[in-house]
């Protein structure tokens, strides 16, 4: 409850200056249902629905959550409308607050923006993993698909890909195969991705909402403050600059489940 009612509360400042930057034509989307976990210790997982748009040059994974309700929040604004009427018409609220732009800046680089009240941006080559392939057959959203596994920091990953999709890209950083990766899960069965649909032929610009408003940070001061969110709250809304939110109660500590458990 602590963290919706902050995401809440932050949401309509973060809106105030979203500004939208073109730099692709998306081609295909690709839906995912998308599940995880927060902290170490929770058994609930939390759902979200993720887009995986490839264009010509950039593949961009986001929260469909998340971009639907800052296109509900910016209509209802652009219409004279308050706070109050997006709260009664708002969908489901993301807990994914990661945003994945592959070869953005440049080709073989990685954007990672993260909102930790804030948001933030660190880039990395783009990662590889080693894949197994392994037996097995199933078919997602009508496509048949074959099987393969690979470790990639700190996790197991077992993944299904289409051939019929000759797209060498999957969910989140994961990509590498000869055929778009339609459905992921981790070995400690905290996160999975598994596709629920796609478009092709789109044919529309491809836009970034955060990537010049975004602080230029390193990942391990994100992954620092990620693991602070869960350990001290309190001392996490100090060292993003947040100090006028009061919650009535001492906020416990936990350990973050992260989805990358080593770098």
């Amino acid at each position: 409850m602590r963290e919706i009612f902050a995401l809440l509360f932050l949401f309509f400042i973060s809106l105030s200056t979203t500004a939208q930057t073109v730099v692709d034509t998306v081609r295909y989307r690709f839906s995912y249902a998308m599940k995880g976990t927060s902290t170490e210790t929770s058994k609930r997982q939390y759902d979200d629905e993720l887009s995986v748009d490839v264009g010509d040059r950039i593949t961009y994974c986001y929260s469909r959550f998340d971009e639907d309700n800052t296109a509900l929040y910016e209509k209802i604004k652009k219409s004279g409308g308050s706070a109050a009427d997006y709260l009664a018409q708002q969908g489901p609220i993301s807990m994914w607050d990661e945003y994945d732009i592959k070869n953005y800046p440049s080709k073989g680089k990685l954007s990672v923006i993260t909102f930790l009240y804030k948001y933030f941006m660190y880039e990395e080559a783009i990662p590889t993993q080693n894949w197994t392939l392994e037996q097995g057959d199933t078919t997602i959203i009508g496509y048949s698909c074959k099987k393969a596994r690979c470790d990639f920091r700190g996790r197991s990953w077992e993944v299904w890909y289409s051939l019929e999709i000759p797209i060498s890209e999957g969910p989140w950083k994961l990509r590498g195969l000869p055929g778009m990766i339609l459905y992921a899960k981790d070995g400690k069965n905290q996160f999975s991705f598994e596709c629920i649909g796609l478009k092709a032929g789109m044919n529309v610009p491809m836009s970034l909402r955060y990537a010049k408003k975004s602080i230029k940070t390193s990942v391990d001061k994100v992954r620092s403050l990620v693991k602070l969110k869960s350990q001290n709250p309190e001392a996490y809304d100090k060292a993003v600059g947040v100090t006028n939110i009061i919650y009535g109660f001492k906020a416990k500590s936990r350990q973050a489940c992260l989805i990358e458990l080593c770098r």
